[in-house]
């Protein structure tokens, strides 16, 4: 639909498109070694795969971040990175990735997140710099329906759940740079990821899935992505890449580090929240974070 006025300034802020084109540090993430496989797909292989999504699922760590080759508004694409906390048992981290001007923050609550630019300006209401949002809510799809695409493609969590709930497949594609360590192209079902969904970030995981769908719909293969994981030796994912579909984020790489990492993730000051749907047009949320938007 067609986005006015203030509306669309708020889209931009919010739209974590536009961060991509910044330049920034990128974290020193190191990619896999190929993207050819080395063997054909196995059951055993599949099954190591999705027990070590399980298990990292259950698990808390440092993550970095990296966003490659992304949709801009003109100029080429940059790198951008960052890195942050995750508690993926309890579904709650935080992400901060660089800009020029700036960080940008990012907290996940299961059905809820926060974001907060550096320069928020005239954009949001005075004393605001953090915009929640309920990400199971109908007025992010009416009003702003790339925002969840776009903001759990960068959750970590998501994309290892798709790969328990949705892997299909997995082939050898080699060996990372600590011993042990074994790469996997993964072919993940968003169909059979979506109806697998569960947990405390099932229905905004199950609504950033149908997105991803949408989006896929043009495809060959409309319900298939790859995502290319590594393994470390004990059993945990230390690696994920993937191109989330509709997102604008081209090619999203995720480094898992410091398995047993303390997590403190707690919300913004109130007086310094103003919810998305009062952005919008007829919102009627009040400013403060409130209702089911500010992950109480």
């Amino acid at each position: 639909m067609p986005i006015p006025g203030r509306l669309a300034a708020v889209v931009c802020a919010v739209s974590l498109v536009c961060l991509v084109g910044c330049s920034s540090r990128t974290g020193g993430i190191s990619g896999f070694r190929s993207s050819a496989t080395i063997a054909p797909p196995s059951e055993q292989d599949l099954s190591e795969v999705v027990s070590a999504a399980r298990s990292t699922l259950g698990s808390r760590s440092a993550i970095s971040v990296r966003l490659d080759s992304a949709a801009v508004f003109g100029g080429a694409p940059k790198p951008i990175g960052g890195g942050g906390l995750f508690d993926f048992g309890a579904s709650r981290g935080q992400v901060e990735l660089s800009r020029p001007i700036g960080t940008e923050r990012v907290i996940f609550f299961p059905e809820s997140v926060f974001v907060a630019q550096p320069q928020p300006g005239a954009l949001l209401p005075a004393g605001k710099v953090w915009i929640s949002a309920g990400l199971t809510e109908q007025s992010l799809a009416t009003n702003f329906p790339q925002f969840v695409t776009q903001v759990e493609s960068l959750n970590p969590g998501l994309l290892l759940s798709e790969v328990e709930w949705g892997a299909t497949s997995a082939a050898p594609i080699g060996y990372g740079a600590n011993a042990g360590s074994r790469q996997f192209s993964v072919s993940v079902d968003l169909t059979k990821a979506q109806s697998e969904a569960a947990g405390p970030s099932g229905d905004a995981f199950r609504r950033a899935i149908g997105y991803q769908l949408i989006e896929m719909s043009g495809t060959s293969v409309p319900t298939q992505i790859t995502v290319d994981v590594e393994i470390d030796s004990g059993g945990k994912v230390v690696l994920l890449r993937s191109s989330p579909a509709g997102a604008g984020l081209g090619t999203v790489t995720v480094v898992l580090s410091q398995f047993g990492a303390k997590v403190n993730v707690g919300q913004p000051p109130r007086a310094t929240v103003a919810d998305i749907s009062s952005l919008a047009p007829g919102g009627e949320r009040e400013n403060a974070g409130g209702g089911d938007s500010d992950g109480a």
